[in-house]
């Protein structure tokens, strides 16, 4: 039998013999997805997991050399695997490239291609995880000879995957310069998150929202839903991200949108317990209440105080908020919601606003 007609129908048989790659691959994407990441896996047993369908565990970085950082994952976080398999909750592991033209660097050549490949489909083939998840985030120009080494690379991670039963999914980012993903490689993810946060981040010149409606914004949120629909990726397919965690800055006056003078302090949303996150204290909820709770025109919670002749403002996204900004997506067949990072709302945000979503009318 010629080689490649034999590869076809094993990758065919792998498909029909799994049934949970199949509904995977179909509608049912997971309506609940959590994030957990590594500096907070050993407290997993403190977080309310019950509603979720999927974790993805964050992350393993990928080198220019195309090797994946190694984490021990079944120390880090022990049980986790063995309890989310009772569960019938799967896990995947999050690979990320993240650095300016890093994107560049693994997919423009062939040697860090391919060890990239093999060091997937050693994950692959470890029991613990379900699948894999792709979190690129190639913000640089890169050339045609890496977006096609992309993308045969992706189909050949497809098909490994498709022969283990396994999955592969992927964070779409909110940039319009990056167009890895073509309508092939898009059908290959069994879902995809959708970046709706980070409309303002650490480095952002001007203090604001997290998350906004707004076109203006490379990450407003028909903005950035109307890159995947360009691809062919379907509502049911696509999970909105929720943020979990905000920003302060030092600012240069109370009003919103006034310039950041520096790189912004993480936030999370409630007090975190030190067993789940030792250092960067910032609760935002808390500073909010001792400051004094504001409003911009989109219903998101800020503060904004004075302190050693400075102002400090502090960003950051509530029930309140959310359901205002997602209110149009609830009834319009998206998948369901997406958290990063779990761990930081103390079950403030995550239950409600999934019981929130999940009473939209039909």
């Amino acid at each position: 039998m010629n080689p490649s007609r034999r590869r076809a129908l094993q990758l065919a048989a792998a498909l029909a013999l799994s049934p949970a790659l199949a509904r995977a691959q179909g509608s049912l994407a997971p309506a609940a997805l959590g994030y957990l990441p590594w500096w907070m896996a050993a407290g997993w047993r403190e977080l309310r997991l019950e509603a979720f369908g999927r974790l993805v565990l964050f992350d393993a970085p990928i080198g220019a050399d195309g090797a994946l950082e190694r984490r021990a994952w079944h120390k880090l976080a022990p049980g986790l695997a063995a309890h989310s398999q009772a569960h019938g909750r799967g896990l995947e592991l999050a690979l990320t490239l993240l650095g300016e033209g890093d994107f560049e660097r693994v997919f423009a050549q062939a040697r860090p291609r391919e060890r990239l490949l093999g060091e997937c489909t050693r994950y692959l083939d470890d029991a613990m995880f379900a699948g894999l998840h792709l979190d690129l985030e190639g913000y640089s120009d890169v050339s045609a000879d890496a977006i096609a080494g992309f993308r045969g690379w992706l189909a050949a991670l497809h098909e490994n995957a498709a022969a283990r039963g396994k999955t592969l999914s992927a964070f779409f980012p909110a940039s319009d310069a990056f167009d890895a993903y073509d309508a092939p490689a898009a059908g290959r993810m069994a879902w995809w998150v959708a970046q709706l946060y980070d409309a303002h981040w650490a480095e952002s010149k001007v203090t604001g929202p997290l998350v906004t409606r707004s076109d203006t914004n490379a990450v407003g949120i028909a903005r950035a839903l109307a890159r995947l629909a360009a691809l062919g990726v379907a509502r049911e397919r696509i999970l909105l991200s929720v943020p979990l965690y905000g920003w302060q800055w030092v600012a240069a006056s109370e009003r919103p949108g006034a310039a950041a003078l520096g790189r912004a302090r993480l936030l999370t949303y409630a007090e975190t317990p030190a067993s789940l996150m030792p250092n960067d204290r910032l609760a935002a909820s808390t500073l909010a209440a001792r400051h004094g709770l504001r409003r911009d025109p989109e219903e998101t919670p800020y503060y904004a105080y004075r302190e050693h002749g400075r102002w400090a403002q502090g960003w950051y996204e509530d029930l309140t908020s959310l359901t205002r900004k997602l209110g149009p997506e609830r009834v319009r067949g998206y998948a369901g919601l997406a958290f990063f990072p779990l761990g930081y709302d103390a079950g403030a945000i995550v239950e409600p606003l999934l019981r929130w979503w999940r009473a939209a009318p039909t």
